[in-house]
């Protein structure tokens, strides 16, 4: 008896679960650092946030594996692995632990382990793409639902006791439970070309460069009690922003069949007024976080800027990757040289040695990426006045 297609109402539901439990995953390390927010050390919590800032850049190679792994598997092209990139940078990451250690002020024993986390995760994010250029959404969801309920149940654990470090543990368990749960119907990968995932990967790690180097500097910066109260303020704006942050995928497929300026710019819009509403609603919340982190709000004036600037990054992602789907001259370069302008603003401590100072100077380079690249994309109206069949950002070139 042949098995019955899927009716639309059960594809929309299984979409529906995937980019939840793709937003889970994200918001998981949030969980863990409300946690740590109440019961850690003085500086136990910025030094864990930089350890997600990190684990949020290094996840930018997963990520481009999967795109291409999804976009290989829905031309009938065997899914694989860039096993060099894999490899070497584990073995880069490896040797980077202990100066990248003492420059972040972070365990040492911390980024040893997301050395390890970024080989996990590059399995886990090739068999992952498998599945979504299948159509297989049940078995992504799968893979990414074990890996959010892995990393809250340990991180929580290990994380009350071992700081930093076991937060970054339970993200090495997270990821390796996924790809040992994928084994079961991915098969084995092929190796691929390392040349097919930098494309993607260069837009989404600038980004990620960008939106973390404020996490990255405040324990050095602004010292132990102030870098915590910062991280604290940073929190919901960070869960803020990778709530709005998985739109940027959704828009592509807008964008190829965009014809004009005016549907450019919606999906853009639309990240901005959600993000303004929901940053609102988390202001208005603010007098109840003592209840629920066990530490004094924030100063209403830092976490708007904070939720500003994460809004901007979200929309500035959306716009990213619609250029880089139209096939936009260098749609990175904007947040390359805002990432390289706030880095300047924090090594020259030109007014970012304050927990509202260093908000604002981030909320000002994102918001001059995010113009800079929404005239990239509008450009492109222009210049591609028919989609292309397939998008740049997935073709191979």
């Amino acid at each position: 008896m042949s098995r019955r297609p899927p009716t639309a109402a059960a594809r929309s539901l299984a979409s529906a679960l995937f980019l939840i439990s793709s937003l889970a995953v994200g918001l998981a390390a949030f969980v863990v650092l409300a946690v740590l927010a109440r019961s850690g050390d003085p500086g136990e919590l910025a030094a864990a946030s930089a350890v997600m800032g990190v684990s949020f850049v290094l996840a930018v190679v997963p990520g481009a594996i999967q795109l291409r792994s999804a976009a290989r598997a829905a031309a009938g092209e065997p899914a694989g692995l860039p096993l060099v990139a894999t490899r070497a940078g584990t073995a880069g990451l490896l040797l980077a632990a202990v100066p990248l250690a003492l420059l972040l002020g972070v365990p040492t024993g911390a980024l040893v382990l997301l050395a390890l986390q970024f080989a996990a995760a590059c399995v886990a994010s090739a068999q992952r793409g498998l599945a979504i250029g299948r159509a297989d959404h049940r078995h992504a969801t799968e893979s990414m639902a074990v890996e959010a309920a892995v990393r809250v149940v340990a991180g929580v654990g290990l994380g009350l006791v071992f700081g930093a470090a076991g937060l970054a543990a339970s993200l090495l368990l997270g990821s390796t439970a996924a790809a040992l749960a994928g084994r079961r119907w991915s098969g084995p990968l092929a190796p691929v070309p390392t040349r097919e995932v930098i494309a993607p990967a260069l837009c989404v790690g600038l980004l990620m460069v960008l939106v973390n180097l404020d996490a990255f500097a405040a324990p050095r910066l602004l010292g132990g009690a102030a870098a915590d109260a910062y991280a604290l303020a940073e929190l919901p704006a960070r869960g803020l922003f990778f709530a709005l942050f998985a739109v940027s995928w959704l828009s592509v497929p807008l964008a190829i069949r965009a014809t004009t300026r005016r549907q450019l710019a919606v999906p853009v819009a639309g990240v901005l007024a959600v993000g303004a509403a929901a940053g609102l609603s988390l202001l208005l919340v603010r007098p109840l976080m003592p209840i629920a982190l066990g530490a004094p709000a924030p100063p209403a004036a830092l976490m708007a800027s904070l939720l500003g600037a994460m809004t901007v990054a979200a929309a500035l992602a959306t716009a990213l990757a619609m250029a880089a789907a139209r096939g936009a001259a260098r749609p990175w370069l904007p947040t390359l040289v805002a990432a390289a302008v706030l880095a300047a603003v924090i090594l020259g401590r030109a007014g970012a040695d304050t927990p509202q100072g260093l908000a604002d100077a981030v909320l000002l380079c994102t918001t001059g990426a995010l113009t800079a690249t929404a005239a990239l994309l509008g450009r492109t109206v222009s210049r591609l006045a028919a989609a292309p069949a397939v998008p740049p950002l997935l073709a191979g070139r």
